[in-house]
């Protein structure tokens, strides 16, 4: 396991250079520091028959309206939906 302390700029362009360019990005305030480096080009959201009362919001705040286009939409049993996006 490593720890890196950067950016998103710099985290991306690190692992890039390092030939990784395919990135699992996850937790609120990471999504939200990507996002609003323009890093991330697609985005699933999964989402649980559960109403949590407490968190961090997976987005938050913007600067801007980030338009998305559909590229799939998953049930599976128990409630569970996924749905897919790309910029």
């Amino acid at each position: 396991m490593e720890l890196l302390n950067a950016s998103p700029e710099e985290l991306v362009a690190a692992l890039a250079y390092r030939g990784l360019f395919n990135l699992y990005v996850d937790g609120g305030v990471t999504v939200q520091r990507f996002l609003r480096a323009g890093l991330i080009d697609r985005i699933i959201i999964t989402r649980l028959p559960v109403l949590i009362g407490q968190g961090v919001p997976l987005f938050g705040a913007l600067q801007k309206d980030i338009r998305l286009k559909l590229v799939a939409s998953r049930t599976f049993p128990g409630g569970l939906v996924q749905t897919e996006y790309v910029r």
